[in-house]
């Protein structure tokens, strides 16, 4: 029993490593894909299973931050998430319009969503307030099996990756924020917001704005409330296809500065999150 389960470990760390050898460091090489691309013309409705990574956290029934599927067993999010729910959490994938129990549109139907609770969670070990270190793991308590309507988004495990970030005109952001700040949307949310510099976003805000940080909105488009935990992302190429990457995590809860929210930026704790889900990880 023991030598089996030896060697199961031993495949999954070749096969996680392998990822981590890769062109890009994927933390999951099945990755970043939907069934139905972005259509953005602006803020507006995420077309049905456009975001397949999306987890929608909550209490059963208060909505309390959004996350991304990052791999078989963990949702991706902000540590600020937690600060005042002591109380179990629950985790749904495959969700489009919190109202409904099946989402359709006029040519499809997703499949009912698929409820978790969280086993486990990790929030980095420095985080004090969303400035710095806004950033956490959670596991699920079963194993998530991968569809059109549930599938991880792509994360990076190399911080090298830095440079490509930077040159990145606009991000995509996608939540359950509502166009009112204070509120949170029923429907799944999904806009463009160009990427700010740091000099200017450091000018704006009371604290010092890093590389552990990402800076982007206008007064048009910006996160709201229901946004707070999800994933600020962008469409890479990757050999013969494009993928959707994630290099954000919405951080602040307060309203921006014209605009201008400023982002957990993953590239900087990707040592922390590939760790923390190896260690974690059994069988």
């Amino acid at each position: 029993m023991q030598q089996t389960v030896f060697v199961v470990l031993l495949v999954f760390l070749i096969l996680i490593n392998r990822n981590y050898t890769g062109f890009a460091y994927l933390l999951e090489n099945n990755c970043g894909s939907s069934k139905y691309s972005y259509r953005i013309t602006g803020g507006q409705d995420a077309d049905l299973m456009s975001a397949p990574w999306m987890a929608y956290l909550h209490t059963n029934p208060r909505f309390i931050c959004g996350g991304s599927l990052v791999n078989h067993w963990f949702v991706l999010t902000a540590a600020h998430c937690f600060k005042d729910h002591n109380t179990k959490i629950f985790v749904r994938l495959g969700e489009n319009d919190s109202s409904q129990r099946i989402d359709c549109d006029n040519f499809d139907c997703a499949p009912a969503p698929s409820e978790y609770w969280v086993m486990q969670k990790f929030v980095h070990p420095y985080y004090k307030t969303a400035h710095y270190y806004d950033i956490a793991l959670v596991k699920l308590n079963r194993i998530v099996i991968y569809s059109e309507s549930i599938r991880p988004i792509c994360v990076m495990l190399n911080s090298k990756w830095q440079g490509y970030l930077d040159s990145i005109r606009y991000f995509i952001i996608s939540g359950w924020g509502a166009t009112n700040y204070t509120d949170v949307s029923e429907k799944l949310q999904i806009t463009k917001i160009p990427q700010i510099d740091r000099l200017t976003c450091r000018s704006w805000y009371g604290y010092v704005v890093d590389r552990t940080h990402i800076c982007a909105g206008d007064s048009k488009h910006y996160v709201g409330k229901g946004d707070s935990g999800g994933p600020l992302g962008s469409m890479v190429n990757y050999g013969y296809d494009r993928r959707f990457y994630q290099f954000g995590i919405v951080s602040h809860l307060r309203k921006p500065f014209q605009g201008v929210s400023v982002f957990t930026n993953i590239l900087s704790y990707s040592n922390w999150i590939y760790q923390t889900i190896v260690v974690n990880t059994s069988f």
